[in-house]
């Protein structure tokens, strides 16, 4: 039995100018993780090759990939919630008719838009915690909030790419 996977219509991105801004800065967010995700792999091999050959590493090191990594997982989910590509696992539902699964994609996305929203404002909250105390990191002492300020933007963007898609699967499929 061949598998169909679940792709998303070029035409749910394409119909609306709010589809072609939220792909757009989907992919954008994506390619500034990416970006990062690069940095911290060249930072992580110069200290290798620093404390290996000079034993002398970058200090603070692990504060910067600590940090990078948490912002390059968020900047990823929007454009992977663009392409469908979060874990489904659909055991129950292989049999369902198509109109069975949008609906209960549908859902999913709704459920992943507000759980999104709740932690972009959670977020935003500490981000104005931390900027107000100071906080920084214990070693560098960067800022803790700067790193704060991609994750919201994040998760709001990745709230409403799910919202978008909420909406295409419960109400507007015909138009794809």
């Amino acid at each position: 039995m061949k598998e169909e996977l679940s792709a998303p219509a070029p035409a749910l991105w394409s119909i609306t100018a709010v589809g072609r801004a939220l792909h757009n800065s989907a992919r954008s967010l994506a390619v500034v993780g990416g970006l990062m995700l690069l940095a911290m792999i060249l930072l992580s091999v110069v200290t290798v090759l620093g404390r290996w050959l000079f034993a002398s590493p970058i200090p603070g090191d692990f504060e910067l990939v600590q940090v990078g990594c948490a912002i390059c997982v968020a900047c990823f989910l929007p454009y992977c919630q663009v392409q469908r590509g979060h874990v489904i696992v659909d055991f129950f539902t292989l049999k369902a008719s198509a109109g069975t699964r949008a609906v209960l994609d549908g859902i999913a996305a709704v459920l992943l838009a507000l759980c999104a929203a709740v932690i972009a404002w959670r977020m935003l909250v500490g981000l104005i915690d931390v900027r107000a105390a100071n906080e920084s990191s214990m070693l560098l002492g960067v800022p803790i909030w700067w790193a704060y300020c991609p994750m919201v933007a994040a998760f709001a963007l990745l709230s409403a790419v799910a919202a978008y898609t909420a909406y295409h699967d419960l109400f507007a499929r015909e138009t794809a």
